[in-house]
């Protein structure tokens, strides 16, 4: 019996118009498909538009960095100003290859010389994929992907396929190959951009319940769809208000502040991760050039008018670029906290790049074992705040892994144990 692709209810109503951002489970999409695809091309055109879509309606566009089907989506988002991702692959020694290309250019960026740890990052940073046409390297992504999505089936990611060239090939698939009705219920099909928004959308709100109830952490957190990140940000966000009402002035780790200051020298440009409404970095900026860098939008913009004087970024740090060798010190007050392992994994690298030669790495942490999601009564308001908690061997060992020498690591307690680490690069 032929296959009949999966395709949306029907179409979202005000689909065309800008979604929130941070209640969403899916924020992320990765686009597959073919680098000698040129522009002009009607398959160029359609990628481009449908990533431009997406990214109007607040989607990160994630690719490979290449040219063709890669860079259509780059193009696409930037075409509205959206945010872009991209992990290159520049091998040492594949000789047939496209290279990365120049052009494509986008917002937040690494590089891997390993084809599988690309791929890897690539299936890890989307929380929905659209795989277009394209070549072996396309079908390797397409195989992973659509593995992943059965074996992670009710909280999986969803697998786009994206063009009426599929029919032929799922059907093929379908007759030849061994495949239950899961693997082929977690694919979509979409012939046009609106469909692939709607599809995505559709997705979401299927699986929504089923996710929240089936929480991954470790190794396997990059797999499924999980509504923890999403959940913290919302916490902060409808706190934020109520949050800078009372600590307005006061710093909750003044001591802390104080030490770190000794410890970098001025002139010297300091970032801070997870910066709130900005009370730590505008104390920073009495003595150095600050950065800070927050997810949620409401924290940012109570920063950004309390504290002129302190560039603020509305940002997950896992997508912001940090650059190589910029800052003297990064501070990181009870935010790192808020990533899963495979986060953590590629965070603590991300930290000691960014850092020059002797910058000081700063940070404080909840102490404790595994990850929870807590709920945490505040007045009139329970909210929920996913934490990975810090052992002192594991403090120190991500920090060693990473290519960091310890300072120290103390204690220290408020409401909850907690860690404090001293790093120098």
């Amino acid at each position: 019996m032929p296959f009949t692709f999966k395709l949306p209810e029907k179409p979202v109503e005000g689909a065309e118009k800008e979604a929130p951002i941070t209640n969403r489970l899916i924020n992320n999409v990765t686009f597959f498909g073919d680098s000698a695809i040129p522009e002009g091309d009607p398959i160029y055109t359609s990628v481009y538009e449908a990533a431009k879509l997406l990214a109007f309606n607040g989607y990160t566009i994630v690719n490979g960095g290449g040219p063709g089907i890669m860079k259509a989506a780059t193009d696409g988002a930037e075409s509205v100003n959206g945010n872009t991702s991209a992990i290159y692959w520049e091998p040492k020694l594949a000789s047939f290859f496209e290279g990365k290309n120049l052009a494509n250019i986008t917002d937040e960026k690494s590089t891997a010389s390993n084809y599988l740890i690309r791929t890897l990052g690539l299936i890890e940073k989307g929380d929905a994929y659209v795989i277009c046409k394209g070549g072996t390297g396309t079908i390797s992504e397409f195989g992973m992907v659509w593995c992943l999505a059965k074996l992670y089936y009710g909280a999986h990611k969803p697998v786009i396929l994206y063009g009426d060239f599929w029919d032929p090939l799922i059907e093929a698939f379908q007759k030849t190959m061994y495949l239950d009705e899961i693997e082929l219920s977690v694919l979509y099909q979409a012939q046009t951009p609106q469909q692939i928004l709607d599809l995505i959308i559709s997705h979401e709100n299927k699986i929504a319940h089923i996710a929240k109830t089936k929480k991954v952490y470790g190794d396997e957190a990059g797999f499924v769809l999980s509504p923890e990140k999403a959940a913290t940000t919302k916490a902060y966000d409808d706190t934020a208000q109520d949050y800078h009402a009372k600590h307005a002035g006061k710093l909750l780790a003044q001591d802390q502040l104080d030490d770190f200051m000794t410890l970098v020298n001025p002139p010297a440009m300091v970032l801070d991760i997870g910066c709130g409404p900005g009370h730590d970095a505008g104390y920073l900026a009495n003595k150095y050039s600050v950065t800070g860098v927050e997810i949620s939008k409401k924290f940012a913009d109570i920063a950004k008018y309390e504290y002129p004087n302190v560039e603020i970024v509305c940002a997950d740090i896992m997508n912001y670029d940090m650059g190589n060798n910029q800052y003297k010190g990064i501070w990181a007050r009870d935010s790192i906290h808020h990533l899963k392992a495979t986060e953590l994994d590629i965070v603590f690298p991300k930290i000691y790049n960014a850092l020059v030669e002797g910058g000081v790495f700063y940070m404080i942490v909840r102490e404790g074992e595994g990850e929870i999601m807590e709920k945490q009564n505040i007045d009139y308001y329970t909210m929920e705040k996913f934490f990975h908690l810090f052992t002192v061997d594991e403090l120190q060992d991500r920090a060693q892994k990473a290519g960091f020498t310890t300072v120290k690591v103390d204690r220290t307690k408020r409401s909850h144990k907690w860690l404090v680490g001293v790093f120098k690069k």
